[in-house]
């Protein structure tokens, strides 16, 4: 299997994060978010796996390096300007053509589902239906109303995009990051900048061209495009793996794959995730929820509390450091 990462937004809503790492670089749990998008394409059985970039390449480079296994054919697709989704794939078309389908992931698609066969099932239904595209879609709150979703019959057939049903009797579920595409794809998407979504799948439906939902109930899509959201899925995912439910079950094996030597801590205080590079003060206290991250530094009398600590990151003594996220 073929698959590509897209990487090449700039993470504005993420600054100021994203003005020294580009967003997939950015550590989620002491990995590299694109560590996620990844773990799950690999269940495929990855032959070749291509990232495109733009913003930061470089940090993109490092953290693919750092974290994708050694016998995944690597290519990096970059764009001096940015394309949009469907533009980054035909920017990348000469390592995904040659195969009868490819997969598409965000490189910010954190994801946590407690069946390990999630994207098997999902191809299965892809061939199965000889559909152009097939999406991986979940429930979300505000889907279809609040924000754009992909509106599917009873069947799983996608009839349409957007906050508006363009029919009655439709369900609106939300976009779950990671697609399949046939190869048919390449006599539609245009030498240019363009969405996958609306400038390509969204014509052809109206031309009749089966486009695929594969609904997933039991996943969880998290939202990390802005510090609050960050934070707010660092928590969620930090209370699994305390509660070691099944969801936190999934997220074990990611991280244990990832970064195994990270710690989960459980105190009176809170609970958190450390990096055993990290240089914490004894006279330090770390309350609520954290995720410490390698090579950080806590002086001594600092207070870290409901907040993450990037890698090489430094707190000074006596501060209190709360809500936020350091680089």
């Amino acid at each position: 299997m073929r698959a590509i990462i897209l990487s090449a937004g700039l993470g504005e809503r993420l600054r100021p994060l994203t003005l020294a790492l580009a967003k997939p670089a950015i550590e989620f749990l002491n990995v590299p978010m694109l560590a996620f998008p990844y773990y799950w394409l690999d269940t495929l059985g990855l032959d070749e796996l291509t990232f495109n970039t733009h913003h930061l390449p470089e940090t993109v480079r490092r953290a693919v390096m750092a974290t994708v296994a050694p016998e995944t054919r690597l290519h990096f697709s970059h764009e001096t300007k940015i394309l949009g989704s469907g533009g980054g794939i035909w920017n990348s078309r000469f390592f995904l053509q040659g195969s009868d389908s490819f997969a598409l992931a965000n490189g910010d698609g954190v994801i946590l589902c407690e069946r390990p066969s999630l994207l098997e099932k999902m191809q299965q239904l892809h061939i199965s239906e000889n559909a152009l595209a097939t999406l991986l879609v979940c429930p979300l709150d505000g889907v279809g109303s609040r924000i754009p979703g992909v509106w599917l019959d009873s069947s799983g057939r996608v009839c349409g995009f957007g906050k508006k049903s363009p029919a009655e009797g439709l369900e609106c579920l939300h976009y779950a990051s990671f697609m399949l595409l046939s190869d048919r794809v390449w006599d539609f998407l245009p030498a240019e900048e363009s969405n996958i979504i609306y400038d390509v799948l969204e014509p052809r439906i109206a031309k009749g061209d089966k486009i695929m939902a594969y609904r997933a109930d039991d996943l969880r899509w998290f939202e990390t495009g802005n510090t609050a959201d960050y934070l707010k899925a660092t928590h969620e995912c930090l209370q699994h793996l305390r509660e070691r439910s099944s969801l936190g079950l999934c997220l074990s094996t990611i991280l244990n794959r990832f970064t195994p030597e990270s710690e989960l801590k459980v105190t009176n205080e809170g609970c958190g995730l450390i990096h055993p590079t990290a240089k914490i003060a004894p006279s330090c206290i770390l309350a609520g929820f954290y995720v410490i991250g390698a090579e950080v530094e806590i002086q001594p009398h600092a207070r870290v509390e409901d907040s993450v600590l990037l890698p090489g990151s430094r707190v000074t003594g006596g501060t209190h450091v709360h809500e936020q996220v350091y680089i």
